[in-house]
């Protein structure tokens, strides 16, 4: 059975007890060529924080130079936040940035969003992404959750997560994430699982099969960790 961490800053020791699985570790631009050189058999998402995203220029130059290595298989995190970070102007033009090279380089979007969907929703409608739009760390009300299935926007469930919306969002449009939770990733799926009062394994083989369609690159490493060549 395999599992998938779609969005995280733990990386996993080859030493530790966690079940093996693929994970995408997260990274800002000016730290990628550190990580990539210390962990060259990870696969990572790279983008600038919305809270650091005011004098962001010269680490949107550096993404729009690395983001096509194959070691980078989406963009982001990046997003919309009215707590935390500058003015939503500043955010709104970089986020901006990263929807175009998501969409120049064909790689799914992470996106963090907070008291900012009104603005999200907008736009995703500007721009009509044929890119995933991966919405991590979900936890939102029925209401929002429904507005967003419609739209047509995919989420990673982590540790913290509500219940009731959870119920309404389709399993292909769902993966699993630790983010920066101590849980491991086969927590987090069990309690998902018991949520959706779903089998464990017919539920990680659910997301197993999302992340072969929008993360193809993450199989490939699974069948090469168990010594197999070449995927379907």
């Amino acid at each position: 059975m395999d599992l998938y961490d779609i969005h995280t800053y733990n990386l996993v020791s080859d030493d530790s007890d966690d079940p093996y699985h693929s994970y995408i570790l997260n990274v800002f631009p000016l730290g990628y060529e550190d990580a990539v050189g210390s962990y060259p058999k990870c696969f990572f998402t790279c983008g600038i924080h919305p809270w650091h995203s005011e004098d962001a220029e010269a680490q949107l130059h550096y993404l729009e130079e690395i983001a096509s290595n194959p070691h980078i298989v989406a963009i982001g995190e990046a997003g919309l936040d009215k707590l935390k970070g500058p003015e939503l102007g500043i955010q709104k033009q970089v986020f901006e940035r990263h929807i175009l090279l998501s969409e120049k380089l064909k790689k799914p979007l992470i996106i963090h969003c907070v008291k900012a969907w009104e603005e999200l929703i907008a736009l995703y409608k500007q721009h009509k992404p044929m890119q995933p739009w991966i919405i991590h760390g979900f936890r939102g009300k029925p209401e929002l959750t429904k507005q967003l299935v419609k739209l047509g926007f995919k989420f990673t469930i982590g540790a913290k997560f509500r219940p009731e919306g959870l119920r309404l969002i389709p399993l292909e449009a769902m993966f699993c994430e630790t983010d920066e939770s101590e849980l491991c990733i086969e927590e987090i799926y069990r309690a998902i699982s018991e949520a959706l009062k779903l089998d464990f394994e017919d539920f990680a083989a659910v997301i197993a099969q999302n992340v072969k369609s929008v993360f193809p690159d993450l199989i490939v490493n699974d069948l090469e960790h168990i010594g197999i060549e070449g995927v379907d």
